[in-house]
Formats: C-alpha cells, structure tokens, sequence
C-alpha cells in the first residue's frame, strides 16, 4: 500500500515535470542541435572542425525503474566565424525570408528592371548616305585674284599700268608729260589715251602732288597709266652737291608712293639734266626723250588772239610729226615728250595723237616700249640710250 502511494506519486511528479518541460524540450529539439555542453570547444574527429555548444544540455538520472529528465539551459560562449557558419546558414535563412518578405511590399520591384531589349532603333540612323557632295568642292584653282585687293588706307587702284606685249610687227610710241599732276589735264590726257585704246606715262613732281592735282595723278594711274619721278622740284640740280641731288630724287619718289601706293621705277631730270656719274650711279633709269615738240615754248598766254593760239598748236603738232624740211619724222620706239600742264600742249596733243594713229601707231608706256630698262643709262628711244 505505502509502496503503491509512493509509485503514485512519483508517475504525477513525472506526467506534472512532463507537461511542464516537453513543450520546451520539443521546441529545443526542432531547433539546430551543436552537440557539446561543455565551456571548451570540441573536435570532430572525423573533420577537425572546433564547434562551440549553444543549445540547452539535456541530463538524465534513474531513479529505480522511472527515469527523470533534469534540463539546464547555458548561454552560448562566443565562437569563431567558422564555428558559428553551419547555425548562421540554418538560422539566417528563416530571417532572409522575413526580411525578402518585408522588401517586397515596401521596396519597389526591381527584378523588373527596363526592358533594355526595346531599346532605341538604332538602324534607323539618320540616312548618312546622303551627306553633302564632297566630289564638288569649291574650285580653289580660281582662289581670289589678290593682287586687286584694295588698299583700304589709300583711295585708288594700286594695280597701276598692265604691262602689254608688243608685237613686233607694229608700230609704238611713247608720249610722256612732265611737270604734273595737273588737276584738270592729268584726266583730259587720260581720256584722251583710253579713246585709242592707248597709255601713257606722267613724270611728275613731288612738290606738286596735292589737292585736285593728286586726284588727277591717281585717276590717271587707276586707269593703267604710269606714274614716274620729275623730282621734289622742278629745280635744276645737276650743279649741286650729291647730297642735295639724292634729297631731291627720293623726297619726290616717297611723295609718289604715298600717293599711289608704288615706288616709281623711271626717273627724269628736270631739264634732262644730269651728270654722267649721277645716273650711272642711279637706281632709276633716267628717261629722256628723240622728239622734242617744245610745247612749253608755246603756252597760251592771255594776250594771245585766236590766231595766235592756233598757231602756236600747229607749231607744237609740226614738232612732233615733221622735221624742218616738212618730211614726217616720228619712227617706230620714238619718246615724245610733252607738258600736261599747258592749255595748248593739251589740245596739240589731240592732233598728233589723231596723226599717229592714222598712221597705224600704238601707244604705249615707256616702260612697255624698252621693256624694262636697265639703270645706269639715259634712254632716248626704244632704238637709243648711253
């Protein structure tokens, strides 16, 4: 009987201890179990892997024929990387999906990402095969014609006389006016000139170069005549100390060329005077003349009758064309010279010019006629020079 209490007893400490610790002991079991309850770490034998214990260590004690479950729960020691790796890929597992569960209903999807493959359509580019038409470039053999490009600090054409190729089966002659620019003739001349399809050239003085008379020069030059150097004054020199003959040589040639733009390549001296040494030693070729009409002997004066003036024009036009026997004397590279500055030079110079050409003469400058002058010489003609 008493035997029978005590076993009663004992089975009711049992089912009581079994309600009590199998609900834990169950949930202990489902978890991942690291076999070792001890505070040292164990090795596997089989793998050499050290593992740490961190589960609740299960005892057992017997007592007679019943046995009693006795649970004590340690917490964990702390473990290496290596120790802890098998629990942390069981237990994170669970938390992964928690948390991949939370991601998709506050983050947005982004394993739908773009279809990348709709993209742009790229072959339909646009139609390069429809560039400009290289092949007509623009014809760089025409390139600008730049020795006609304006001077825009001066107001005249600086391309001066175009040089013409004479022929030699033609007649040519040079008519040369001294002692300009005149403002009202240096044009008339021109015009007159241009009527025979002809030029001329201008010896001109530097001191006279202002005004209306300049104006007359750079018409004369912008319409293919040539400008050459009568000096700085119409003085004559040639007596004179060398300084005084290169001041009045190159004062006048700077006067035309700030003028008109070019150094003047001719020269003739005042009078046609001038000493043997100074004009071999000249960088100009000094320029004289094989017809003298001696038109300045003739000037307009204002006493003069009708009559008067229009013999003194037959005299200078008979200088010109006649020698004193009355036979015509002008020849083929004959320098005429005249004076632009006279009233009856002018109109002489309509009836000669007239003559010549009837007489199937051309007119040129004086340097198309010797065709390129030397220095160091006096030229008198085409035919003629010392």
């Amino acid at each position: 009987m008493k035997k029978a209490a005590i076993l009663g007893i004992t089975a009711a400490f049992v089912i009581i201890a079994m309600l009590i610790f199998l609900p834990v002991f169950v949930s202990r079991t489902s978890e991942p179990t690291i076999a070792d309850t001890s505070d040292e770490p164990a090795e596997d034998s089989t793998s050499g892997v050290t593992t740490q214990a961190t589960s609740d260590v299960t005892d057992t004690e017997t007592e007679g024929d019943t046995t009693v479950f006795v649970t004590e729960t340690k917490e964990p020691d702390a473990t290496t990387e290596e120790e802890t790796e098998p629990a942390r890929e069981t237990t994170d597992a669970a938390t992964t999906e928690a948390e991949t569960t939370e991601a998709k209903t506050t983050a947005p999807d982004t394993t739908k990402a773009p279809d990348t493959t709709k993209a742009p359509d790229t072959t339909k580019a646009p139609d390069t095969t429809k560039a400009p038409d290289t092949t007509k470039a623009p014809d760089t053999t025409k390139a600008p014609d730049t020795t006609k490009a304006p001077d825009t600090t001066k107001s005249y054409n600086t391309t001066g006389p175009v040089e013409t190729k004479l022929d030699p089966n033609k007649k040519y002659v040079a008519f040369t006016f001294d002692d300009g620019p005149d403002a009202k003739r240096s044009k008339l001349i021109t015009d007159k000139m241009l009527e025979y399809n002809g030029k001329c050239t201008f010896f001109v003085i530097g001191e006279n170069i202002y005004g209306d008379r300049e104006k007359g020069m750079q018409y004369a030059y912008e319409h293919g005549m040539e400008i050459a150097l009568h000096c700085m004054t119409h003085e004559h020199y040639y007596t004179k100390e060398p300084e005084y003959y290169n001041e009045e040589v190159y004062k006048g040639a700077e006067a035309i060329e700030k003028s008109i733009g070019v150094w003047p390549t001719l020269m003739r001296p005042p009078g046609g005077n001038i000493t043997e040494e100074q004009y071999k030693k000249s960088e100009f070729p000094v320029i004289l003349w094989s017809i003298d009409t001696n038109d300045w002997r003739y000037k307009r004066l204002n006493s003069d009758s009708d009559e008067d003036t229009q013999n003194k024009i037959k005299t200078i036009v008979n200088n010109a064309l006649y020698d004193s026997k009355g036979n015509f004397n002008v020849k083929n590279g004959d320098i005429i010279l005249m004076h632009e500055i006279y009233e009856n030079s002018y109109d002489a110079f309509c009836i000669i010019i007239e003559e010549l050409h009837k007489r199937g003469f051309e007119f040129v400058t004086v340097s198309e006629l010797l065709q390129n002058p030397a220095t160091g010489y006096k030229y008198y003609s085409a035919t003629y020079k010392k």
